[in-house]
């Protein structure tokens, strides 16, 4: 799969994408914050987020783009639900941006929403408007690009339609489909209908999917079909799909008897194969009734699609699996913001957005600081960058000297605990020692007092390598092997606050602590990692009456200072952006 996402990139960068939208604005939009732009950098972009945050929309944006197209056939306005716009500004509108090549320029086109004699929802083309932040200096064409949309939560069988959502008791629509399912049968059998009142032509037809349709198909679902057949009719009396497929594990069966996810599979499939070279795809949930290992097929199918057929593929989707291992430019994330609105997130990557379709992330990442003030200022800034979801943040009661002498022998013993557990530690305990284990010469590795040595340079106390014993006392190249460990898991595991401060300085440096404590502050020449802590006593004396309420005072400094921007604050984003990408 990294293979085809990389193919795929490349095929983008030489512009073999013919007709591509290279990215989509909306200046006013439905509930979209205005302003809002996608960029697709990736031919494949999947919209993630939850229900009714402006997924389906943008699909219907995209819809409307080209020639001859409007999302007003799936956004219209009614007396139930009428859509309010003030004039001028308020019109909704979007805008995008194509080329038709890779020697073209970048056109600019703007759709817009306006009444044109009876119809309300008329999208037509018009002229560029500057304060939305178009570039073009002239009305282009819409882009000239055939369009499949399919929304899989109304993909409905022939057969649905009627058993499960039509009018009239069961025993009605039973009796419909036994005297109906005559004719169908007959189509399917490429024999004459003869269906009262209407000729064969206007009833329905239907297609055989060739062998190579069958093979993609098949991979997907995991069946080996022999035949299947796709037929377009209104025998049911309204217009529907049926399939009928024949594997080599069963007879022939109809979708009657087929799953959901099965006919959706087919007709997806089916339509992007028939479908133009550098069309555009948009697929509403298309994970909709089919299991997992089948969408992880899928993804790899529709990857594949997209570099033979040089496709633009646009995808609604709730599942984690489609999103898995995407390159973080496929990925939009819509939130939902404190007004009500929705923005996307942009360059996403892929366990962000597991977290807003699952709610949980397992797979976190540990962070053990040395006390409750350094907690809660790594937890702030997790929070404010919208990453707290993947981490445990913990704190050791014992100080730096417990984290390093009594818990880090722990760290260092299994690869699950170095891949996991970072530490984050005050930083004047920061040494600046800088470990290079490729200079080590072959005497230097094998002296267990030099590397024990660089061990203390590095972490600044002493820390014993625990060894089996032995007829001579413990085993050294047990003893060789763990400073080792310890070296590399300073290298690689081991952070330090920023401009070696500790958190209780780090706090009373904020705009808000000088400004709210000035009196008591200023009392200090300057704030140092030695008067910290005293200040903080003190603030908590004159505010609550004694030191016993010093956390929640943290607490509150934490948050007013998390709120400023500092070079503390982009430090520490910084080191846990380093720490994620582990």
């Amino acid at each position: 799969m990294n293979k085809d996402i990389n193919d795929i990139k490349r095929m983008k960068e030489k512009g073999l994408f013919k007709n591509y939208i290279e990215y989509i604005v909306f200046p006013y939009y439905k509930n979209l914050v205005p302003g809002t732009k996608i960029n697709l950098k990736f031919p494949i972009t999947i919209l993630v987020g939850k229900n009714g945050s402006g997924k389906s929309s943008t699909l219907h944006a995209l819809y409307g783009a080209p020639y001859w197209k409007s999302c007003a056939d799936f956004w219209f306005s009614t007396e139930v639900d009428p859509i309010k716009e003030t004039g001028g500004e308020g019109k909704n509108r979007f805008f995008y941006g194509y080329k038709e090549d890779q020697n073209s320029e970048i056109r600019e086109v703007m759709k817009t929403r306006m009444k044109r004699g009876d119809n309300p929802d008329y999208w037509e083309t018009s002229k560029p408007i500057k304060r939305d932040g178009m570039s073009a200096q002239k009305r282009n064409d819409p882009v000239k690009k055939n369009v499949v949309y399919l929304d899989f939560r109304a993909e409905v069988s022939a057969f649905d339609k009627i058993f499960h959502f039509a009018k009239g008791d069961i025993f009605e629509k039973k009796d419909l489909l036994r005297k109906r399912s005559k004719y169908l049968n007959r189509l399917f059998n490429g024999e004459a209908m003869r269906f009262p009142g209407a000729p064969d032509e206007k009833v329905g037809k239907v297609k055989e999917l060739n062998e190579k349709i069958r093979q993609r198909i098949s991979s997907i679902l995991g069946k080996e079909y022999i035949s299947i057949k796709v037929a377009e009719h209104a025998l049911f009396k309204n217009p529907g799909t049926s399939i009928y497929v024949k594997t080599k594990q069963s007879s022939r069966y109809s979708e009657a008897n087929a799953g959901s996810g099965e006919v959706a599979v087919i007709q997806l499939v089916k339509k992007i194969e028939e479908a133009q070279d550098y069309s555009l795809i948009l697929l509403d949930e298309p994970e909709v009734s089919i299991h997992p290992g089948a969408q992880e097929k899928l993804k790899k199918y529709l990857l594949d699609a997209t570099k033979r057929k040089k496709l633009q593929i646009v995808i609604s989707s709730h599942s984690p699996i489609l999103i898995r291992d995407m390159p973080p430019e496929a990925i939009k994330l819509y939130i939902t913001n404190s007004q009500g609105r929705f923005e996307i997130k942009e360059d996403v990557d892929y366990r962000e957005a597991f977290y807003d379709l699952e709610d949980c992330v397992s797979d976190k990442k540990i962070i053990f600081c040395e006390d409750f003030a350094a907690k809660n200022i790594v937890e702030q800034v997790l929070g404010r960058m919208n990453k707290l979801q993947y981490f445990d943040v913990e704190f050791n009661p014992g100080g730096e000297k417990t984290l390093l002498t009594k818990y880090l022998p722990t760290f260092i013993t299994h690869d699950f605990f170095k891949q996991k557990v970072f530490l984050v530690i005050d930083g004047d305990m920061q040494t600046d020692y800088i470990y290079d284990e490729d200079k080590l010469t072959v005497t230097q590795e094998k002296d267990t007092v030099y590397m024990k040595e660089c061990v203390k340079k590095a972490y600044g106390v002493d820390i014993k390598a625990y060894v089996d014993g032995g007829k001579n006392g413990g085993r050294k190249d047990q003893e060789l092997k763990i400073y080792r460990e310890y070296l590399n898991y300073y290298q690689n595991s081991v952070f330090y606050l920023p401009n070696k401060s500790i958190p209780e300085k780090i706090l009373l440096e904020s705009q808000y602590a000088k400004e709210q404590y000035k009196d008591i502050i200023d009392l200090e020449k300057n704030i140092t990692n030695e008067n910290a802590k005293n200040i903080l006593a003190t603030i908590s004396e004159a505010d609550y009456g004694n030191t016993d309420h010093i956390n929640d005072l943290i607490q509150k400094l934490a948050y007013k200072w998390s709120m400023e921007e500092s070079s503390n604050k982009k430090m520490i984003e910084e080191l846990i952006n380093e720490i994620y990408k582990k």
